[in-house]
């Protein structure tokens, strides 16, 4: 078991968290085992304790990103009594409200640029979208509309969470925040 220099104990998680940061701050190029010994303050041989090799350290980190941003999202909406409409509104709030939030969308936007040319990645990316896609058609078919209007509606939402975070506007804060609660009204409700 690897201890970091604060003289805590560093486990398989310790290196899976620090590889998502490298990931997105630097690239998965940035995702090296000596420059994630030296960000966990511990020797590169202790990296060895939890992982075979590199490879199997990027396996781990696009599981863990696919249970942590996907799965236990999915679980924790379920197991809400709240309505669809609400459910889906907490969705649309995801990346807007804290720290964690915005770093999860810095490691998303990571990932996907890791799939375009790592087929690995491409295949987590492709299972991440169908899963999510499917829960927010899902939620829209619960609110009464037909298959073919919730899948419409869903890949609507879920692109539109995606130009959340990469279109950089001039709005001050309230400007933004006014604009999402629209867009947000206009997603769940489908009337403008």
């Amino acid at each position: 078991m690897a201890t970091a220099q604060n003289g805590e104990s560093l486990d398989e998680d310790d290196w899976i968290e620090g590889g998502l940061a490298l990931l997105a701050s630097d690239s998965v190029d940035g995702v090296g085992i000596e420059a994630l010994a030296r960000k966990l303050k511990v020797t590169k041989g202790s990296f060895y304790w939890h992982f075979k090799d590199r490879a199997a350290l990027l396996q781990a980190m696009l599981r863990t990103w696919q249970r942590k941003a996907t799965l236990a999202i999915i679980e924790r909406l379920e197991q809400s009594d709240k309505p669809a409409g609400e459910r889906l509104r907490k969705i649309l709030e995801l990346p807007h409200f804290t720290n964690k939030g915005r770093r999860g969308a810095l490691v998303e936007l990571a990932i996907r640029d890791w799939a375009r040319r790592d087929e690995l990645a491409a295949v987590a990316v492709k299972e991440v979208d169908e899963q999510r896609l499917r829960y927010i058609a899902a939620l829209y078919r619960s609110k009464g509309l037909k298959e073919e209007e919730a899948s419409a509606r869903a890949y609507l939402m879920y692109a539109y969470q995606f130009a959340e975070t990469l279109i950089v506007t001039t709005e001050n804060e309230a400007q933004q925040k006014s604009r999402r609660a629209l867009c947000t009204e206009w997603l769940i409700s489908g009337k403008p």
